[in-house]
């Protein structure tokens, strides 16, 4: 049997193929300017931002003492005096950075934690404000802006 010459297949075409049902190339399901095209870590950073930046109308420019960040999960093992996984932890900072310290706050416990996205916002709230005021040496009914409205 002797071998089919190379003109015998088809050369690749450049061009993107049809699916197998003659549909063609399927687009985003979403466009881009929707709510849900977000992923639900930009949501939830979105939802930490709006919790500092409402505070920061509330407290001031004391607000601004902190650096904030958000992980998935916390790097390391819940410290002895930390009751189940934790949903942020405050570090300090060393003099001379700008900053006192940095509270980093933890997604995937909050989320599990909250069943719907209305209550994983008053769970965000709720951290946001128990962190804002261990920093500042206050009882976090004393700083929650829901109590002064």
């Amino acid at each position: 049997m002797s071998p089919l010459p190379q003109d015998s297949f088809p050369s690749p075409s450049p061009l993107p193929r049809r699916d197998r049902h003659g549909r063609g190339l399927r687009g985003p399901i979403m466009p881009p300017t929707v709510p849900a095209w977000r992923t639900r870590a930009e949501r939830f950073d979105d939802m930490v931002s709006m919790e500092v930046a409402t505070y920061r109308k509330h407290l001031g420019d004391v607000v601004d003492r902190l650096d904030y960040a958000v992980l998935d999960v916390p790097e390391s093992d819940p410290t002895p005096w930390e009751d189940g996984i934790p949903q942020a932890r405050f570090f300090p900072m060393e003099p001379g950075t700008g900053v006192e310290g940095r509270i980093v706050f933890y997604r995937r416990p909050m989320e599990q934690m909250a069943p719907t996205p209305g209550t994983l916002s008053v769970l965000v709230h709720m951290v946001v404000t128990q962190q804002l005021a261990s920093f500042l040496g206050r009882f976090p009914e004393d700083i929650d802006y829901h109590n002064h409205s």
